[in-house]
């Protein structure tokens, strides 16, 4: 009994998740940094760093573009899982907002929609327990760390870090995807369930939801969160001018940059080697341009 407790614990310490996560990464030849670092306002409006769990990039590449993960690891006992509701909306449901390419658009049909071939799409997820007792929502503390990182840690590795070359035709983009990982079973609600009672007498999830394997989450940052990102790209492109000056073709990318993220992949951990490989796999099957057509492209053309 005690050795159970003792592993329980230790599993409750987030650490083997957190590992099997980066090993998963590793496995499939992404270089792996654990606790990313990332500077951002904390609630007293000081400069202060955060971490998020991991940074996962791949040096396969299409074309001038590679594929990177930014991911935030949540773990639960078995007694709890993940719902979400279906998602209806059509705002920003589109390549680019899932693949967030930069510091050069590189997609050549940002607007198609074939990432969401790859999995069902949702929203508003809360943990819910076997028991009914009311649990603390880590799937809205994951989506909010994730998405308070996620323009601090681009504008430092994508608009910083892959600037950082002689020549504006040298310049490397990337595309980055923000992950949640769970061990938690993740369910979404069935688009037909229209009464309460169906809900309060099932008898199992499966009764009203659909078990998924993983699902792209739809977000919208909120406004207080798109202004802090909007005065961390000001403040970005104010300490960088010497560098951003030798690359005027990134502007258009900082300016429909405080809106996101928008699409959040949330992944069943046993899934996740499958998950990655199909993201990469779609990615790699993109239509993408080099970097010296995207520079010539951002010179006439305001991408999305």
């Amino acid at each position: 009994m005690a050795r159970k407790k003792w592993g329980e614990s230790f599993l409750k310490s987030g650490l083997p998740l957190e590992h099997l996560t980066l090993v998963t990464f590793r496995s499939l030849g992404f270089n792996c940094y654990s606790n990313a670092e990332y500077a951002r306002p904390n609630e007293s409006g000081e400069e202060t760093w955060f971490e998020i769990d991991l940074y996962a990039t791949s040096d396969s590449r299409n074309k001038d573009t590679d594929l990177g993960f930014l991911a935030e690891c949540k773990y639960h006992d078995l007694s709890r899982f993940w719902f979400f509701l279906p998602c209806e909306t059509g705002r920003w449901r589109f390549n680019d907002r899932v693949f967030n390419c930069a510091p050069l658009q590189t997609l050549t049909e940002p607007l198609s929609k074939s990432a969401f071939s790859l999995a069902p799409i949702s929203w508003r997820g809360i943990v819910v327990s076997k028991d009914g007792t009311k649990q603390d929502n880590a799937v809205h503390t994951a989506i909010q760390q994730l998405a308070n990182a996620f323009v601090p840690h681009s504008l430092s590795t994508m608009f910083r870090h892959r600037l950082g070359v002689s020549r504006p035709t040298e310049v490397q983009s990337s595309a980055l995807v923000p992950m949640i990982v769970t061990n938690a079973d993740i369910f979404r609600l069935k688009p037909d369930i229209t009464d309460f009672d169906r809900i309060r007498t099932a008898t199992s999830p499966t009764s009203v939801a659909d078990p998924l394997e993983w699902t792209l989450c739809y977000y919208d940052p909120p406004m207080d969160l798109h202004l802090r990102n909007f005065d961390a790209i000001q403040d970005h492109k104010k300490n960088e001018e010497r560098l951003l000056e030798r690359f005027p073709a990134v502007e258009p990318r900082f300016e429909l940059w405080p809106s996101r993220p928008n699409w959040i992949a949330v992944v069943n951990v046993k899934h996740l080697s499958s998950t990655v490989k199909a993201i990469q796999d779609h990615f790699m099957g993109l239509r993408t341009c080099t970097t010296k057509t995207a520079l010539k492209q951002a010179r006439t053309v305001r991408t999305i």
